[in-house]
């Protein structure tokens, strides 16, 4: 219900970022409007628009008094949440994105996490889905990277644990994902941090600033439950636009890594294993998921011939780069096309060394692979629709 007394401060403020959402915003701030948890401010900022968007969310500042708009042009991403962030009042912060569904208790329970475990950031499972018109009915998909069990200590469905950097038994950038918009964070705690996202990055922005503030929180509390409905698939979203910017990703690699190199010792010789798988992870994603063939190509060029070195994958023997089970294979599969592709590569003169002696485990790439799991491979990628192999 709208507050009685605008003037008041809210316990928690909302801040909402959108650019041209309009076909799904109103979905996305009536799931906020109807939170079981009323004691709330949401700052939309309206980034740009040339849609619904713009005055969708004038229609709820009317009708309701805690939600406030900010129009600005041409911010990008990350200049748009931190203009959000410089509008917190509250004594916590949400960031979220303005084609997203929330469900009705994500800030009741949030809020009362991370007030119980006096945490910096409380967090939470997702799920994802895609809009399906011809059926009338969407598509949804669990999300087991967005919260990585096998990283944190047994939790019971439903309930909370509390971890930090420093007692998480697993990997915490394996354990969860550099978006922002899953967490709750306590105000005061990026204020004293000075935690922002970097404008300099037209993608891969959201990751530099949510890594750095799990790593320096203190208390991270964890809500086993799926309390927000992550939409994939929109053309217009910012993880399509890579291509633009195809080397952002790296850039974020090393902006992490540079902040990892001002922690304490301790900390950081901690982390350092963790990360560098976790780059790698990554970088191996970005290259993969590249849509356009010449770009996907040229990235994996620069892998080959170690111009990504903040990877360092040429400083460490290649067994160190084995905490991803498949790390290996994809890595050798991108080199091995690379070499298809142009015939004067060599995939074997990539930083790792010679490919047939990479530590595979159980993970065999396609280059090795023996002629009954290429078959049921190609089997398996024609049900897919993937018809190059």
């Amino acid at each position: 219900m709208p507050s009685s007394n605008p003037n008041r401060q809210a316990q928690i403020d909302v801040i909402v970022t959108a650019h041209n959402v309009g076909p799904y915003f109103s979905e996305c701030l009536n799931s906020l409007a109807h939170q079981t948890f009323a004691d709330f401010r949401v700052i939309v900022i309206e980034n740009g628009s040339n849609d619904a968007t713009g005055p969708i969310a004038d229609a709820f500042a009317r009708q309701d008094d805690r939600f406030n708009v900010i129009h600005r042009e041409a911010l990008g991403p990350a200049g748009a949440r931190n203009l959000g962030l410089e509008k917190v009042e509250a004594p916590y912060a949400m960031l979220l994105d303005g084609d997203d569904v929330f469900r009705p208790t994500l800030l009741a329970r949030l809020h009362t996490a991370i007030e119980a475990y006096e945490a910096d950031i409380a967090l939470c499972d997702i799920i994802q889905f895609e809009e399906r018109p011809w059926r009338r009915k969407r598509k949804y998909v669990k999300a087991p990277w967005a919260l990585k069990r096998s990283q944190l200590d047994a939790m019971q469905p439903g309930g909370a644990i509390v971890t930090s950097q420093r007692n998480i038994p697993g990997n915490i950038f394996a354990a969860f994902m550099g978006w922002p918009w899953d967490k709750l964070y306590r105000a005061s705690f990026l204020q004293k941090h000075a935690l922002k996202f970097p404008t300099s990055l037209s993608n891969s922005e959201d990751m530099p600033f949510t890594y750095q503030a799990l790593v320096l929180a203190q208390r991270i509390a964890i809500v086993d439950q799926v309390l927000i409905e992550h939409r994939v698939g929109r053309a217009e979203s910012v993880s399509n636009s890579r291509m633009e910017h195809p080397l952002d990703f790296y850039a974020a690699i090393c902006m992490v890594k540079s902040f990892l190199d001002t922690l304490p010792e301790c900390d950081r010789n901690r982390l350092k294993k963790d990360f560098l798988n976790w780059a790698l992870d990554w970088t191996l994603w970005n290259i993969e998921n590249m849509n356009h063939e010449p770009t996907r190509l040229e990235l994996s060029r620069a892998l080959l011939n170690g111009q990504l070195a903040e990877l360092e994958l040429a400083d460490h023997p290649a067994a160190y780069f084995t905490e991803y089970p498949r790390s290996m294979a994809r890595y050798t599969d991108l080199l091995t096309e690379l070499e298809k592709a142009d015939g004067a590569v060599d995939a074997n003169a990539g930083p790792l060394g010679q490919l047939d002696l990479l530590p595979f485990g159980s993970a065999t790439p396609w280059r090795f692979a023996g002629l009954p799991q290429k078959t049921l491979e190609w089997i398996l990628r024609r049900m897919r629709g993937e018809t190059e192999l």
